[in-house]
């Protein structure tokens, strides 16, 4: 009971359309997605799931086993003698949402040792496409048009090892707010256009996590309900605010592209408040 319960409350957020059959299945973002792009040697990583930094199964593990969009697991885009006709997987392990030099020049740079941005991961896909689908011109580009249409792209969690650089290298949530938010959640939405370019035409974005942070012995530091810091808290609600924005005006843009919303942030607070609800 506790396994299916599990199951049901990681898909179910996702609230993809399982009658839908997907070709492809492409994913970019960081550890909580990454299965294998960055190997981890040392135990307990890996023993079991390929070296990755999870030594189990992840959310995106889900979407593609049987009971989800029924298509095998994502290897990682840095895996060789593999096909990716059906999926690959463009996550890192630590990687921020913008790129390298945006912390060089604010003197944060000694946190960050992958440099696998949403740009860069986005480019990696499409210079990777011509091998899976062909070129958007010539005589497969009617085929890859058709291919990435009914293929899936899930983009996200991105931004929390970008704060984690900023707060960690001492700067005020307040600055984090008001300078890393809104280029994250712009590089996001700008990734996320990149990709539908291409021709994809179902994706599935995910917002920020981290609701739940104990760092002070003060009482008033922390919600009389949840029990969690107030000011990261609201920095993740200030994301995911910004992020929706950015993708209802994709939305807009688009209105042939099937876009939807997964709140990370939201299941997790539910498991810290209602521990008991899920076994």
């Amino acid at each position: 009971m506790k396994l299916l319960m599990l199951f049901f409350v990681l898909t179910s957020f996702f609230d993809i359309s399982f009658s839908q059959r997907y070709n492809a299945l492409f994913n970019f973002g960081d550890s909580l997605s990454d299965t294998g792009n960055v190997v981890i040697s040392s135990l307990p990583y890996g023993v079991t799931y390929f070296g990755r930094a999870s030594d189990g199964r992840l959310v995106i593990d889900f979407l593609g086993i049987p009971e989800g969009i029924r298509l095998p697991h994502l290897p990682p885009n840095t895996a060789k003698n593999v096909s990716f006709r059906r999926g690959v997987n463009f996550a890192f392990i630590a990687a921020p949402a913008l790129p390298f030099e945006f912390y060089h020049e604010r003197g944060l740079s000694r946190g960050l040792w992958v440099n696998a941005s949403v740009h860069q991961q986005v480019d990696r896909f499409e210079r990777l496409l011509p091998s899976i689908c062909g070129t958007p011109q010539g005589l497969m580009s009617r085929y890859r048009k058709d291919f990435l249409s009914k293929s899936l792209v899930v983009f996200g969690e991105f931004g929390g090892n970008d704060y984690n650089t900023g707060i960690f290298g001492g700067l005020p949530v307040s600055e984090v707010r008001s300078t890393f938010v809104p280029r994250i959640t712009q590089a996001i939405a700008e990734g996320v256009e990149v990709s539908w370019e291409t021709s994809v035409r179902y994706l599935e974005s995910v917002g920020s996590k981290n609701p739940c942070v104990d760092i002070s012995s003060d009482p008033e530091y922390y919600g009389p309900r949840s029990g969690c810091a107030r000011k990261f808290n609201a920095l993740s609600w200030y994301h995911n605010a910004l992020l929706r924005r950015q993708l209802n005006r994709l939305r807009r843009k688009y209105p042939a592209v099937s876009i939807r919303y997964a709140d990370y942030y939201a299941q997790v607070f539910d498991f810290a408040m209602n521990p008991l609800k899920y076994g």
